[in-house]
């Protein structure tokens, strides 16, 4: 694996709010790309080196998952004036009518009696005869804010990740832990270890997303990566496979035809 670029990254943080990138924070952004490409080997080596550093250690409170001072957090954003709301506390909120985006119905339905997401992470607001859900994981609005910063990466996702990896080798037993953290930290049951590697991913996958959705697209890219983006067509109607590429730009056509032919559906 070349690491070159990624170790002219400090191995420390600039600072204790972890708002600069260091080494562990370019050893997610190089693993994600890596499995993206199918490294996967390459990429759990990555993982490896974030989860036996001490810099990390998974934050068994659900209600502080998106606290700023939290060690689960590899990167985040501070807002730009002191005290601010985050970018998602502003975009998610709304009283009343959604002004904003939603939780899907879809999504919302995928949370189990007793799951402790569907009380943190979303918020039921009853508008006429209907109850929509808008996302709450950040909860702090206005110029009151003390508490919040907005987490790009966190040790979860590293648990994901790597927990997809050992499915993919054939190492089940080795990776259900890494899925039954935040299982166990919803209130729900863990997982047993000898699930079979198709049980075992399917409950991966589902439990990523209960987790880790409204989070800089990586539910998206999950799925384009897993051949599944098809399903969004259960939140999207209007969603056809094609949409999966964007169009090639009719103007860098006409500069290089060589880029030609046009992708599918344009």
């Amino acid at each position: 694996v070349n690491l070159l670029p990624v170790n002219l990254l400090p191995a420390a943080y600039r600072n204790t709010e972890r708002i600069y990138p260091n080494k562990m924070t370019g050893y997610l952004a190089l693993a994600k790309i890596k499995m993206t490409l199918n490294k996967n080997a390459e990429a759990g080596l990555l993982l490896q080196g974030i989860l036996q550093s001490s810099a990390y250690a998974f934050q068994s409170d659900i209600t502080k998952v998106f606290q700023k001072t939290g060690t689960h957090i590899l990167w985040q954003l501070k807002p730009k004036n002191t005290n601010d709301a985050t970018k998602e506390a502003t975009l998610y909120n709304f009283v009343g009518a959604p002004t904003s985006f939603t939780a899907s119905a879809n999504l919302v339905s995928q949370f189990t009696t007793g799951d402790l997401r569907k009380q943190q992470y979303v918020t039921a607001v009853p508008f006429q005869t209907q109850t929509n859900y808008k996302i709450s994981k950040y909860r702090n609005l206005g110029v009151n804010n003390a508490t919040e910063y907005s987490i790009v990466f966190r040790l979860e996702e590293v648990n994901f990740l790597y927990a997809e990896i050992l499915i993919g080798q054939g190492q089940v037993s080795a990776a259900i832990p890494y899925i039954n953290k935040t299982k166990v930290r919803a209130g729900l049951a863990a997982l047993p270890l000898n699930l079979t590697a198709d049980v075992a991913l399917s409950e991966l996958r589902s439990e990523k997303r209960k987790e880790m959705f409204a989070e800089h697209g990586i539910r998206f890219f999950d799925l384009k990566r897993w051949g599944l983006l098809d399903q969004l067509v259960t939140v999207k109607p209007n969603w056809k496979s094609f949409h999966a590429q964007w169009p090639l730009p009719n103007k860098e056509l006409l500069l290089n035809p060589k880029l030609s032919p046009q992708n599918q559906g344009y």
